[in-house]
């Protein structure tokens, strides 16, 4: 069975858009959980609006997004999840279909898919890396179907208010989780969202993560400096034009 989890806050535009894309998957063996962070803006009230088709939601002040997304691991009896968030959609009615196909195989503990991503109005297909321990992400987590007790035994870590995705699926990787990047467009992945939005704050909180975990690995640890200030010259450059 598959978890899916959404997790939300102050989002009332976006949030019955990915209900609705949560509701059209037609595979059946699947529970979908809502974590919403005490929103004032009329979400929990969108919310509410389908609360009889959740397994588990709840609306009530939280330490953000991440540990809204550890409760509802709490809450999850699926061998597989994934955090479908709000403003994020599946990219078809059939994704969890395709993905089924997939684990079957009974071969990896996190498997993951393809993104498309809108630019200049047009939907792009952004395909993710082969499995690799990089300086970032090298796949969108809302493509990622992770084993739910690899996440209970080990939750997002809150101390990386921007980066925790970042450090746990690079903490599975150095710990030998079997990854598997499959060709399945996933998701349409929402490029408002915080993690996006704040570059600069995520990339420094993706250093600390490569610190921790990067121990006596140097070459990792120049490559992200380098390409932390690369980044950094890219930015100023587009705040002066």
């Amino acid at each position: 069975m598959f978890s899916i989890v959404t997790v939300s806050f102050n989002c009332a535009e976006s949030i019955a858009g990915t209900i609705e894309s949560v509701m059209q998957q037609e595979y059946s063996d699947k529970e979908y959980i809502v974590i919403d962070g005490g929103s004032t803006d009329g979400t929990a009230d969108i919310i509410r609006k389908y609360q009889d088709r959740f397994s588990y939601w709840c609306s009530e002040p939280d330490g953000g997004i991440y540990q809204g997304m550890n409760k509802g691991t709490a809450h999850a009896q699926g061998e597989w999840i994934i955090f479908m968030n709000a403003g994020d959609k599946f990219a078809d009615a059939h994704v969890l279909d395709k993905i089924a196909l997939y684990i079957q195989e009974k071969d990896s503990d996190i498997v993951y898919g393809d993104i498309l991503v809108s630019k200049d109005g047009e939907l792009k297909l952004k395909t993710a890396s082969e499995p690799c321990n990089k300086q970032r992400m090298y796949f969108c987590h809302q493509a990622a179907f992770v084993r739910t007790d690899i996440l209970k035994q080990m939750p997002f870590d809150t101390r990386f208010r921007m980066s925790a995705d970042f450090y746990f699926f690079k903490k599975c990787y150095l710990s030998n989780c079997r990854f598997r990047h499959v060709p399945v467009t996933v998701a349409i992945y929402d490029s408002h969202g915080v993690s996006h939005t704040q570059r600069v704050k995520g990339l420094r909180d993706n250093i600390r993560v490569i610190k921790e975990l990067d121990k006596g690995r140097e070459k990792i640890k120049f490559l992200c400096k380098l390409y932390y200030v690369i980044f950094w010259i890219k930015m100023t450059q587009r705040t002066r034009s």
